[in-house]
């Protein structure tokens, strides 16, 4: 029987950047797509994910757009895709190899 599994702030947060980079690269996605689209995420407090979007846009890696009805959407920077391609996607492969 396997128990919830708890992911670092980190993992999140990269995980959050990889999903932004493969399928939504074009097209903006709410907060609420990032938790139900992303494996792992769904187990996430909704303030723990929102912290983590503050800090990858504040860290430049993602912008928000806010809609006239309050909704605000998240996409990848260019800056983003860059660390992305650089670092970001080997570390997770060899995370995921490891079935930490």
């Amino acid at each position: 029987m396997a128990g919830k599994r708890r992911f670092s702030t980190e993992y999140t947060m990269l995980s959050i950047l990889e999903y932004l980079c493969i399928n939504s690269l074009h097209t903006p996605v709410s907060k609420y797509h990032i938790i139900t689209k992303i494996p792992g995420i769904k187990q996430q407090r909704q303030d723990r994910v929102s912290s983590i979007m503050a800090k990858l846009e504040t860290s430049g890696f993602i912008y928000s757009i806010t809609t006239s009805s309050n909704s605000t959407f998240y996409q990848i920077t260019s800056k983003g895709l860059e660390v992305y391609s650089k670092w970001v996607k080997d570390f997770l492969d060899f995370v995921r190899s490891t079935d930490i």
